[in-house]
């Protein structure tokens, strides 16, 4: 009959066990003492370093001034390119390109509209990209902002789709550069 006293803990080991030749090699590597230091000097300097690049990164963001539009690149498009005529429901003058809708119809203050919305029996969802145009949503264009989103449509027929779409908002008079001539 085998007592409790007599089976081993697993914080100890077997009698007669031996380490394994991984265990045993990785013992056996002794670093010197400048090897140990130098490790030391690198990660203390890592440590100081990268909070410091943050601080950096972030204050140079935040020296542009105020009255620049982070939400658009004013010269943010080809040379010239062949307008394509719009296809929202509104209608209007051919000026941005791209896009499996374009038009002046989801403009909302100047740039596409976000969110949800409903128009001739479709169900809209959109969320404006700044992935195109260094990091922006929207290029100038012959008196025009296209600005672009990816939008979620549920047809009336129940079908689905999910593409991007252009909407072409009129700029304010004096509302700075305008490309295209």
């Amino acid at each position: 009959m085998t007592r409790l006293d007599d089976i081993p803990r697993t914080s100890a080991p077997c009698p007669g066990a031996r380490p394994s030749a991984v265990v045993a090699r990785l013992r056996s590597i002794r670093p010197s003492r400048r090897a140990v230091l130098r490790g030391l000097v690198i990660g203390a300097a890592a440590a100081a370093l990268v909070p410091l690049d943050w601080y950096l990164e972030r204050r140079t963001a935040a020296a542009v001034p105020g009255s620049v539009n982070r939400a658009e690149h004013t010269s943010c498009a080809p040379t010239s390119y062949a307008e394509e005529a719009n296809n929202w429901p509104s209608d209007g003058p051919a000026v941005c390109y791209g896009g499996w809708r374009r038009g002046g119809y989801p403009c909302a203050n100047g740039y596409h509209r976000e969110g949800f919305y409903e128009i001739d029996g479709e169900e809209m969802e959109s969320t404006r990209l700044a992935t195109e145009c260094e990091g922006k949503n929207a290029w100038r264009w012959k008196g025009y902002r296209c600005s672009d989103a990816i939008t979620d449509v549920v047809f009336a027929s129940g079908d689905t789709y999910t593409g991007i779409t252009i909407a072409a908002c009129r700029l304010p008079e004096g509302a700075g550069p305008i490309l295209g001539g």
